[in-house]
Formats: C-alpha cells, sequence, structure tokens
C-alpha cells in the first residue's frame, strides 16, 4: 500500500486560496458576457392580435437584428395587463425579459385594486417609449353641439344628463372622460362596455351621447358623419383631422395620451438598461416600426432613460390622484 502525501498546511491554503481565484476569475468572466449573448423575451401584457402585440412583433424584429440574439414575443394577457407584469416583477431581474407596457398595467389597474400584486414604480425601472397615442372627443351628430364650449355648456345646464361610452372601467376611454369632467367642472355619466367597438357603435346609435376614442378606431365615422369630432387630446393638432382643435385651444387646458413604453426589471443592471435604451431608440427608425405607428394611428415617442422616468412619474401622479378623487375601483 502506498503512502499518503503529506500536504504542508501553508502549501493547503496557498492551493485553496488559488483555486477560488480561479473560479471567482471564471465567474467574472462569465457575468461579464457583452449584453445580450442569448434570447431575449418581450413580454406583451395583453392578448395577441392588439394595438400593443402588433408594435411589439415590430419592435422584436428590429432588436433582433441590432442583437444578433432572438427576441421572442411573449403575449401574457388578463386583468386589465397586471398578469403579465406580475411575471417581469417576479422574473429573474437580468435585463433578459422586457415588457412593453402602458398606463393600464403600470398605472391605472393596480391603482384601482385593493391589493395590487405588484408596486410599478418600486418593481420596474423604465427603459424607453416607443408611440404614444392621442384620443379624439366625438358626439353623437343629433346632440345639438358643434364646440367643446358648447358641449360644456349643455352639461352644466342638465348635469348628469350625458352619457359618456368607454371601452371598460378604468380603460383610457374611461379615464379620459373622468379627467375632462373633473377639469371642465361637468357631471356626465359613465357607461362602461366590454371593448371599444360596442362603445362606438352605442355612441353612433345615441344610446350615449359622447366618448374619447382612439383616432384610427372613430376616423372612418367622423369621415362619413356618424360621428362629430370636437377636440383632439394631443398638444398639437392631428394631421388626419387638421381643422378638429386640441382640448387646450378649446378651453379644457389638459393633454391625453396612452402610450406603450418599454420597462424592465428594476434589479436589472444599468448598463444593460442603457444598453437596451440605445437599441430601443434606434429601434424607431426602422421603417417597419414606423409603418406600425402609423397603421394604429399613433406618432413615435423616443425618449432617454432620464426623459421616461419623468414622463411616466407624471403619468403616475395624474392617473392616481384622479382614480382616487373620483373614487374608481376595478370590477
Amino acid at each position: 500500500m502506498g503512502l499518503i502525501p503529506v500536504i504542508e498546511p501553508a502549501v493547503f491554503i496557498r492551493r485553496a486560496v488559488a483555486g477560488a481565484a480561479a473560479l471567482l476569475t471564471c465567474a467574472v468572466a462569465l457575468s461579464a458576457e457583452p449584453f445580450p449573448s442569448r434570447a431575449v423575451t418581450l413580454l406583451v401584457p395583453y392578448p395577441a392580435g392588439g394595438t400593443t402585440d402588433v408594435m411589439a412583433r415590430a419592435l422584436a424584429q428590429t432588436l433582433a437584428k441590432q442583437f444578433g440574439q432572438p427576441v421572442l414575443v411573449d403575449n401574457k394577457g388578463g386583468a386589465g395587463g397586471t398578469v403579465g407584469a406580475t411575471a417581469l416583477a417576479r422574473g429573474p431581474g437580468d435585463g433578459y425579459t422586457i415588457m412593453l407596457g402602458g398606463p393600464s398595467d403600470q398605472i391605472n389597474a393596480p391603482a384601482m385594486m385593493a391589493k395590487p400584486p405588484y408596486d410599478a414604480a418600486r418593481d420596474f425601472e423604465p427603459v424607453g417609449c416607443v408611440v404614444r397615442f392621442p384620443n379624439v372627443l366625438v358626439v353623437n351628430p343629433a346632440l345639438p353641439v358643434k364646440s367643446v364650449a358648447e358641449l360644456v355648456a349643455l352639461a352644466k345646464k342638465e348635469p348628469g344628463k350625458l352619457n359618456y361610452a368607454s371601452a371598460g372601467n378604468g380603460n383610457s376611454s374611461h379615464l379620459s372622460g373622468e379627467l375632462f369632467a373633473q377639469t371642465a367642472g361637468i357631471s356626465v355619466t359613465h357607461v362602461p362596455y366590454r371593448g371599444n367597438a360596442p362603445a362606438v357603435t352605442d355612441t353612433i346609435g345615441g344610446q350615449t351621447q359622447m366618448m374619447f376614442a382612439a383616432n384610427s378606431s372613430v376616423l372612418q365615422f367622423i369621415k362619413g358623419g356618424k360621428l362629430r369630432a370636437l377636440a383632439v387630446t394631443s398638444n398639437t393638432r392631428v394631421k388626419e383631422l387638421p381643422n378638429v382643435p386640441t382640448l387646450r385651444e378649446a378651453g379644457v387646458p389638459i393633454d391625453i395620451y396612452s402610450w406603450g413604453c418599454v420597462v424592465v426589471s428594476s434589479k436589472a443592471p444599468a448598463d444593460v438598461v442603457d444598453k437596451l435604451n440605445a437599441a430601443l431608440t434606434k429601434s424607431l427608425d426602422d421603417p417597419a416600426v414606423s409603418q406600425a405607428i402609423e397603421a394604429t394611428g399613433g406618432e413615435k415617442y423616443p425618449t432617454s432613460r432620464a426623459e421616461v422616468k419623468r414622463f411616466i412619474t407624471s403619468e403616475r401622479t395624474t392617473w392616481t390622484n384622479l382614480i382616487r378623487s373620483r373614487n374608481i375601483h376595478a370590477d
């Protein structure tokens, strides 16, 4: 039987330290691998086929070209976008999962819940914005008003008598109506529908008298005389409706946009978020992304990391205060 070699304690310690150093060097080398070194997942917190999904798929293609890695679109719809957002909040936070979020999942739905599943301000880091969408205030042509001033005067004359349709409780069309009513000092009755199409249909039919809707969803009816446009909610007039004033021009000092901005887990490394912002900004020059934005009636909205953070913080303050002051709750 051979002799078992005896290793001096000092030698043993030196070898152990050398081995640990080698393992640490290997780990540092792996962690220093340039981002992204594998596929990225782009979460869409809404079902396939909607506006956000269309935007996300155009975005995924151009990001994949820049990254040299696949960008996989993953639809996780439900509960006003909070199902998908919860998945991001509870994920690994390494920056390999990003989400194209919007007002519902980032502000409205959580603010209306008694126990929201995440804290958007704490759990997410804004990367940058892609698009924003103005709404248009439309009325049934039978309503005897041809301007915002006349609409406000009528509503003040007959408080609560006018009904306004929305695509659902807590939807942008609902909250737009609430902010308009609050700012103009009028009382109107909210009628929520399950989706935008039936809300538009009933406004055309006269069951409701007015609504705030995305330009793209009502433009054909405005041009066909089935709806009358009184104002757009953007800070400048839109090219599709050049003769329709903004709300500010009409005497109601507010701007209202729906929007799509990319967010990531707040645990993601800062340098990864910087790379994502740069790629996102560059993606807005891609013709496919530009076409998708134009097709959905939106406008490009590139932002730096500081700008997107200020924007979402301001939006969160505006809409959370409105939801609380108007006592709006989730269905």
